[in-house]
């Protein structure tokens, strides 16, 4: 029995993440990506072998490697390309394509501390009432606001919420979040308010069938790309600098949480992180507050 030629494992693979292991569609490019770009490589460093993903081992793993930091490929991507191989080589067991593990001696290269920009109190207050609400468009775009800050939501998260979502009642949502996990997130009630206001006075009154809660000025969902530039709009007018994206909300809810007394326990749930080690990173942040503050405040601080 002939084997399988790569394109055949790399699309049987792709089926097995989308079907077995629940990816998003983001997770899903990426390790097409990943996977695409290894198959390449191995074609033109293992000549004549149609089937050389069943074949690699540690010594092309390593070269593979080499090249992506001759590339300036981040010590992240790296361990996201690690990663998509060793689920890989778990689906090759599963089919019995091969019953090495060439991975083993491997180790993923130190994480690279990277901490988000996030935006102040004072700024994100700035932000929220920057939106003209007697434009309906910027009612709209208040109520997004106020909504992804008083729960941290991500951007898709937020975009693809529909109208049964949301219970106004207990000011609770409900968020599909990473690989379909659904999680219920509170919200404040003055968030309440301004969604209320929406409702009645924009989207209520738009005569479509549509299910999801925020629509752009053509009646269509919201896309990722529309809010982030609506983002961008309202931080030039009231002039932060800072390089601002919907996540920045996230970030910032993050970290005014544990700022105020929130444990990493408490973040965690309300972010939809499926590890706290993902949380863990908006902890270094405070800690930076606190040290920023002691530098600039305490007599026995060295002045830079």
């Amino acid at each position: 029995m002939n084997s399988p030629c790569n394109s055949e494992i790399i699309e049987n693979f792709l089926t097995h993440l989308t079907l077995e292991k629940r990816l998003s569609a983001n997770s899903n490019y990426s390790y097409r990506e990943d996977i695409l770009q290894f198959s390449s490589f191995l074609n033109k460093t293992v000549q004549n072998n149609p089937a050389s993903l069943l074949n690699f081992g540690r010594e092309e793993v390593e070269k593979f490697l080499e090249y992506r930091n001759s590339k300036d490929y981040s010590a992240r991507s790296n361990q996201r390309f690690l990663s998509c191989l060793r689920t890989f080589i778990k689906f090759c067991h599963l089919e019995h394509l091969r019953t090495d593990n060439p991975l083993a001696a491997i180790s993923s290269p130190k994480k690279e501390m990277h901490l988000p920009e996030y935006l102040t109190e004072n700024e994100v207050q700035l932000l929220l009432n920057e939106p003209k609400t007697s434009d309906p468009l910027e009612l709209r775009d208040k109520a997004m606001i106020e909504l992804m800050y008083a729960s941290g939501l991500r951007v898709s998260e937020l975009i693809n919420l529909t109208l049964n979502d949301i219970d106004m009642e207990e000011s609770i949502l409900r968020v599909i979040g990473k690989g379909d996990k659904e999680r219920l997130v509170p919200f404040a009630d003055q968030t309440g308010v301004w969604l209320n206001e929406y409702l009645t006075k924009v989207r209520n009154l738009i005569p479509v069938s549509s299910e999801y809660l925020f629509l752009s000025k053509r009646n269509t969902p919201m896309t990722r790309q529309t809010f982030w530039y609506r983002i961008k709009e309202y931080a030039q007018r009231i002039g932060i600098s800072k390089n601002i994206h919907p996540h920045t909300l996230r970030h910032s809810f993050a970290t005014h949480l544990l700022n105020h007394g929130a444990t990493i326990f408490d973040v965690q749930l309300m972010l939809g992180h499926a590890c706290v080690d993902t949380t863990q990173i908006y902890t270094h942040i405070a800690n930076q507050k606190i040290k920023n503050i002691h530098q600039e405040f305490h007599p026995r601080a060295k002045k830079r």
